[in-house]
């Protein structure tokens, strides 16, 4: 199982519900070689890490500037 290293939690206005939108999770995980990958999704931390949409290296550096592409699984 990967390592979460990183989760940043963003709200974004909803069209259906505009008083209490869902947290969207940005999850960074480490790799066991010491890679890292993003994803993005809704639910718990572990979930999104394993089934979340898998963000591409141009996305995720947004959300966790800190990365660097050499490191970065894609």
């Amino acid at each position: 199982m990967n390592k979460i290293v990183a989760v940043e939690r963003r709200t974004y206005p909803c069209q259906f519900m505009p008083e209490d939108p869902p947290a969207t999770l940005f999850v960074l995980v480490e790799g066991m070689i010491g890679d890292y990958a993003a994803y993005v999704g809704h639910g718990r931390e572990d979930w999104v890490s394993r089934f979340g949409h898998k963000l591409s290296y141009d996305e995720a550096v947004q959300v966790f500037p800190g990365l660097t592409k050499e490191k970065y699984r894609t």
